[in-house]
Order: structure tokens, then sequence, then C-alpha cells
């Protein structure tokens, strides 16, 4: 979106995350990467994802940022991924995805 005079409106807002993520379920293997929890917008959805397993499952945000903080770094949140699947605690990873409008 631009502004009349040429102004991008839509950059700026926050520079940490892919503006235009493709698919629902989009891997984030970037490891230098800080968003942090408030950085997420609203139809964002953050999961996590087992590389034993390849089991996927959606997070709550909004749990998580009161039981760590919303400042916190989504990456640092990683040693404490648990699969519900398998019980792997090794290698899991964050995915990010968009929610669907229904």
């Amino acid at each position: 979106m631009r502004h009349r005079k040429g102004i991008d409106l839509t950059r700026g807002a926050n520079d940490n995350l892919d503006p235009q993520p493709v698919g629902l379920r989009v891997h984030v293997p970037e490891r230098q990467h800080s968003a942090s929890l408030a950085d997420l917008p609203e139809w964002y959805r953050l999961g996590a994802k087992c590389p034993r397993c390849k089991h996927v499952s959606w997070l709550d945000c909004w749990a998580l940022a009161r039981k760590y903080g919303k400042t916190r770094p989504v990456i640092s949140l990683e040693p404490f991924l648990v699969c519900g699947r398998c019980g792997n605690r090794v290698g899991n990873d964050f995915v990010v995805g968009k929610a669907s409008r229904d």
C-alpha cells in the first residue's frame, strides 16, 4: 500500500517477519531472526514441528506470552518444545503460518 505522495505505508512496522508468507505452513529455518511474540501479528499462527515424526502442532501464543513474556524472542523458546505425539525433545522447530479467514 502506498501513500499518494509515494510513501510506503506497509514497510517499517515489523521488519523481522516476512511481509508475504506463502501457504499455511511456512518453515522458518533461519536462526538469526529475533522476532518476539509481540511482533507476531494476530493473523499469523505459531506452531511447532517434530523432525522425527513430522507432527505439526499449533501453539497458543497468548499462553506463551503470559508464561514467558511477550518480548522474549520466539527462537529462545525452542529448547522447551516437546512433541505431543512421540515425545521427542531434540531438533524441534517452529513453523509460522497465516490463519485462515474463515
